[in-house]
């Protein structure tokens, strides 16, 4: 996943996952979390303008180069909607608070999948990516945030209380999070 519209958090909350109000959690991702990816932008940007600069212009190593340019730009503004964004998690649903909110109610919930991606062969290391579907609405909440145990958790019980089926690889990801135990099947 997963707004510079520079909204804080609301009065007295804190940037780590937190109980607002009875059964309600807030989530955000962490500077840490964001860090490495500002500082991916700009490497990527000063070693592609930087080049950009001395490139015959027309050229076909400029139009690469200000591809590239192009797309750590992407990357940059990407990363700062998500530096800008949190989450809320309600009995209700969950919503995203910052430039582009939503709300996905679990009563609409259509869908949950939980996916691991490895950086390595080993399967050592790597993140989750939370996949939740109401209708045509989508959010893709990755493990950096904080608390994704938490909505992880909500999610997957909001599915099973709405009889959604879990494919294999969500069921496994959740018993490595230990969300349901490995004895439990649920749908």
């Amino acid at each position: 996943m997963s707004a510079p519209v520079h909204e804080a958090l609301p009065e007295g909350a804190s940037e780590s996952a937190e109980v607002a109000e009875a059964g309600e959690s807030r989530h955000r991702y962490p500077p840490r979390a964001v860090l490495l990816d500002y500082l991916y932008s700009g490497l990527g940007l000063l070693f592609t303008l930087g080049p950009l600069g001395l490139a015959a212009s027309g050229g076909p190593a400029a139009w690469v180069l200000g591809a590239l340019a192009a797309l750590f730009a992407v990357y940059g503004v990407r990363t700062l909607l998500r530096h800008r964004t949190w989450l809320s998690v309600s009995e209700n649903g969950i919503t995203v608070h910052g430039l582009l909110p939503r709300h996905l109610p679990w009563e609409r919930l259509t869908r949950c999948t939980l996916g691991y991606y490895s950086t390595r062969r080993k399967r050592d290391r790597g993140w989750m990516q939370l996949t939740l579907k109401a209708g045509r609405r989508s959010l893709r909440i990755d493990s950096q945030i904080e608390g994704f145990n938490t909505i992880v958790r909500r999610a997957a019980h909001a599915a099973s209380a709405r009889g959604i089926a879990l494919d294999h690889t969500t069921r496994e990801n959740l018993r490595a999070l230990e969300i349901f135990a490995s004895g439990e099947d649920h749908t």
